[in-house]
């Protein structure tokens, strides 16, 4: 009988939010095994943006240029298109501009506002593939693919696990902490009995994949990102070269068990126009959920991602709201495990991100409202006619279109991301402004997103900051910067220096001094570091008294 494998963290699921995780549990230097059920890594494209947000968190991963080099090209924009079908006429447009035009404008703006990051359109195949040949090569993560989590259990202040492949080979793993990353129908998940809330199954989907070079057809009304008919259609345009997805809604009761049939009749059907399609990728049919799990995982077995919130792809909430668990747990797991971080960081896991998950799961719902309502407006024998009353119904689709266009428009969502009551957050007593989805205000108050900037030569403020936490020094006061490393330094916690001098710098994080924990959100500011211990010993999770005072 084989020993049992000894490794700090055990990944269950080898997904986007899994393998992010093992980047970020690699970049603060703690080992992970990587088991992942399947042998290759998905063919079926699911997410196709990578938010500002998650570009920043990447970024800082060293992934940024590796998935721009794989993703569509910076010149293609991000246009939706509201038609009828291929033929038009054209409903409604969201112009939006492409990844050079967005870092171009960033560039151009300088106040906090913005990210540092644009957007990267990408399928999740080609974002898995990069991400588990990066593990491949990581001496840190052991891959384990073709093997699925069998069972798991917390034994003496650890965790028993057995993997199992398709042979029937298993393998005993005691791990520090296990973390749940595989999927909506979570082994992990299910072992700890917790269950999911939120609409399930309410609409069937019907899913063709498919290479086509038939550009003359399929941009017969220009380049776009995605076209949505009023017929429940929706094509996307996966790489701006050959290969594209389409999602055509069934309605909620499908008694047919084969709906797709023919791959080529199903596309031409939903999109009005015959498309010559060199080959089909994948068919299937899928229903979408908007669930939220009761719990984030309990003690040592902790649970990320799809695990614990499933979204309608409307907005692409779903990835993105997974890498901001996988780098916020990545983190106070290595705290953990490197001995610097006490018990309430692991606990600030679930009391952040939750809220996060249930925020971004309702902004989907909403997003996908918005796709139901220009479906029931549109009037299908007045969209093309020639008349006072065809133009005037036009017109009314084309101002609701350009009226609800938040769904790629919300920084507040991939941004104003806040963790005001969390243990491992020091607040500065100051009430928190109103949150709206489509604008980030930035802020250097306890909590929220730190506020970054792109300079001249296309480097960010963010570059500049530490792995783990950086004093961001905005108040030029030796003294008291002095009295916060020292004691960090004290308490093992690895931190960087960051001196602002440039006025508008010095402005923009208030004149204070501002400590920013790895996933780029503020863990104190102030301008009295007097209570530098009390500080320092709540930002790493050892002590949650609130007797700290208003700008400790």
């Amino acid at each position: 009988m084989s020993q049992p494998l000894h490794i700090p963290v055990l990944i269950a699921g080898g997904g986007p939010t899994g393998l992010v995780l093992a980047a970020e549990l690699s970049r603060h230097g703690v080992p992970s095994l990587l088991a992942e059920r399947n042998e290759h890594t998905t063919a079926f494209p699911k997410m196709d943006i990578t938010n500002s947000a998650s570009m920043e968190l990447l970024r800082r991963l060293g992934v940024d240029e590796e998935l721009r080099s794989v993703g569509v090209g910076p010149q293609f924009s991000f246009d939706v298109i509201f038609a009828p079908g291929l033929d038009g006429p054209e409903l409604g447009r969201w112009s939006l501009p492409s990844a050079a035009e967005q870092r171009a404008a960033f560039a151009a703006v300088g106040d906090g506002s913005v990210p540092g990051e644009p957007w990267q359109r990408c399928s999740q195949a080609i974002f898995e593939a990069m991400m588990m040949d990066r593990a491949h090569r990581d001496p840190l993560v052991d891959v384990r693919q073709g093997w699925r989590l069998e069972h798991c259990v917390e034994v003496g202040g650890q965790v028993v696990a057995e993997l199992a492949d398709e042979t029937g080979r298993t393998l005993t793993v005691h791990a520090d902490y296990l973390v749940g990353c595989d999927g909506a129908s979570s082994r992990a998940r299910n072992q700890l009995g917790i269950g999911m809330e939120g609409p399930k199954d309410f609409l069937t989907i019907g899913l063709v994949h498919f290479r086509s070079r038939d550009l003359t057809n399929l941009h017969a009304l220009g380049q776009f990102w995605h076209l949505f008919t009023p017929g429940g259609a929706i094509l996307i345009a996966q790489n701006e070269i050959d290969t594209w997805t389409l999602h055509q809604d069934l309605g909620a009761q499908v008694e047919d068990p084969d709906p797709i049939g023919d791959p080529h009749d199903f596309v031409a059907r939903s999109l009005g126009r015959p498309i010559a399609i060199d080959e089909v990728l994948a068919s299937s049919v899928w229903r979408p959920n908007a669930l939220l799990a009761d719990s984030y995982g309990r003690n040592r077995i902790l649970l990320a991602g799809d695990a614990v919130h499933t979204v309608i792809p409307t907005g692409g909430y779903g990835m993105n709201t997974g890498l901001g668990d996988a780098i916020n747990l990545g983190w106070k797991l290595a705290a953990v495990v490197n001995g610097w971080g006490g018990p309430e960081l692991l606990t600030s896991y679930e009391i952040e991100r939750r809220p996060i998950g249930e925020r971004n799961r309702n902004a989907a719902v909403e997003n996908a409202v918005v796709h139901l309502q220009y479906r029931a407006m549109v009037d299908q024998r007045l969209i093309t006619e020639d008349s006072a009353a065809g133009r005037t119904h036009r017109e009314e689709i084309a101002r609701f279109v350009a009226d609800n266009d938040a769904e790629n428009l919300s920084l507040g969502v991939e941004l104003d991301v806040r963790y005001d009551d969390s243990p491992v957050v020091v607040s500065d007593g100051s009430a928190a402004p109103n949150w709206d989805r489509r604008r980030f205000v930035p802020t250097v108050r306890p909590g929220h997103h730190a506020p970054n900037v792109i300079f001249d030569d296309g480097t960010t403020l963010f570059d500049r900051f530490g792995p783990q936490f950086t004093v961001v020094d905005a108040l030029g006061d030796p003294n008291q910067t002095a009295l916060l490393l020292l004691e960090a330094e004290r308490a093992g916690v690895p931190t960087r220096y960051v001196a602002l001098t440039d006025p508008a710098l010095t402005a923009l994080y208030d004149h204070r001094i501002v400590l920013v924990r790895p996933d780029l959100h503020i863990a104190w500011s102030g301008t009295d570091t007097t209570n530098a211990a009390e500080i320092i010993a709540r930002v790493r999770g050892t002590n949650t008294a609130d007797a700290l005072p208003v700008d400790a």
